[in-house]
């Protein structure tokens, strides 16, 4: 599962301005935030820290609706996870695309990412139900028809942790589900260049991401190739985003 970032934001990012240009992202989405929100958001975590800080310089931007397997899953009829959910905008999407809320679940192994979405989107009364926090994975075999997991790879050590997320992945996956989701890539073959402090610890080559996947018991269905632009780390002209589309056997 993720390892625990630093508390600390890129060189350049501070938090006052990171915070208030997340909540103007996510008042675009039709929020509203009470007199004087901003300096009480801005006090609670100068005191408590951001725990992800990339986590809120990316709210209000989810990936789900531009990921090419969306349109299927809008017309999808099953159950469905967000394993690794962090602040719950895909969640969020999802509903405001028309996919139902009762077939939702969303997983996180801390809430820190959870309440920072809930803070920043004031509606834990309305969708706080769909969150599950847990350091084990809860969930039993053949439980959902559609798995998604966005930015989680990339962000794994250890190769036996990922292992286990993948794992957990296949056993919850109904026979002939779908597993898809994103992780930071690099166009290409050969060496993989380390990200540095600011850049997720895990890059992977579209091989590579097939070999997890394929190491899982899951069979490959496509691996797309998307611009990279949201992880605030120095420019790599090979650096990509690797969307991912798998299934389950029958």
């Amino acid at each position: 599962m993720p390892a625990p970032k630093p508390l600390e934001f890129p060189p350049g990012k501070t938090l006052p301005e990171e915070l208030s240009a997340a909540m103007k992202r996510i008042e675009a989405t039709g929020v509203r935030y009470p007199e004087g929100y901003y300096q009480i958001l801005l006090e609670k975590y100068t005191k408590e820290g951001v725990f992800y800080p990339h986590i809120l310089m990316i709210i209000g931007e989810p990936r789900i609706n531009n990921h090419f397997y969306c349109s299927h899953v809008l017309k999808a009829t099953g159950n469905l996870l967000d394993y690794g959910c962090g602040t719950g905008d895909n969640v969020r999407q999802l509903i405001r695309d028309g996919f139902s809320r009762g077939r939702i679940t969303a997983f996180d192994i801390n809430r820190a990412s959870i309440d920072l979405g809930f803070d920043l989107y004031l509606d834990q009364d309305e969708i706080g139900d769909l969150f599950t926090v847990s350091e084990t994975f809860p969930y039993g075999p053949d439980q959902f028809d559609l798995v998604y997991s966005a930015s989680v790879f990339h962000v794994i050590v250890e190769d036996d942790i990922l292992e286990l997320y993948l794992s957990n992945a296949w056993s919850t996956i109904k026979p002939g589900g779908i597993f898809f989701g994103s992780t930071a890539g690099m166009k290409g073959e050969g060496f993989v260049d380390s990200p540095g402090k600011w850049g997720p610890p895990r890059i992977l080559t579209r091989d590579q991401l097939a070999g997890h996947l394929a190491g899982a018991g899951f069979e490959v269905m496509e691996i797309v190739e998307r611009p990279h632009g949201h992880h605030h780390v120095p420019h790599h002209e090979n650096r990509c985003v690797l969307e991912f589309c798998a299934k389950k056997p029958a």
